[in-house]
């Protein structure tokens, strides 16, 4: 399920790129930089990409989730750093057992 979720979460990501001046660099894969130190972009972007996300996730695996709670935003390690945080944090929402 992992896997699935990193695919909804690149293609959230795509889809912001498109209006974005400086686009997300997918290069590092899971290490690449989403929100907070390294990342190129500000809290609207990352607020529309983890709409899509919820949005995807319903579509393709039908799990409804609200991403964006009190203890997501009040984390000291943000679940949206990167994209492997955030990968995981939608696993544990999903109920997946993660190796963090």
């Amino acid at each position: 399920m992992r896997n699935e979720i990193l695919d909804i979460i690149y293609s959230a990501i795509r889809l912001e790129n498109e209006s974005l001046p400086e686009p997300i660099d997918l290069s590092a894969g899971e290490k690449t930089p989403l929100y907070g130190r390294g990342s190129a972009i500000d809290s609207m972007s990352l607020v529309s990409i983890v709409v899509e996300v919820e949005a995807l996730m319903e579509q393709r695996v039908g799990q409804r989730l609200t991403l964006v709670d009190d203890s997501a935003m009040s984390s000291v390690r943000s679940p949206f750093a990167t994209v492997g945080s955030f990968a995981n944090y939608v696993s544990k929402r999903c109920g997946e057992v993660v190796d963090a």
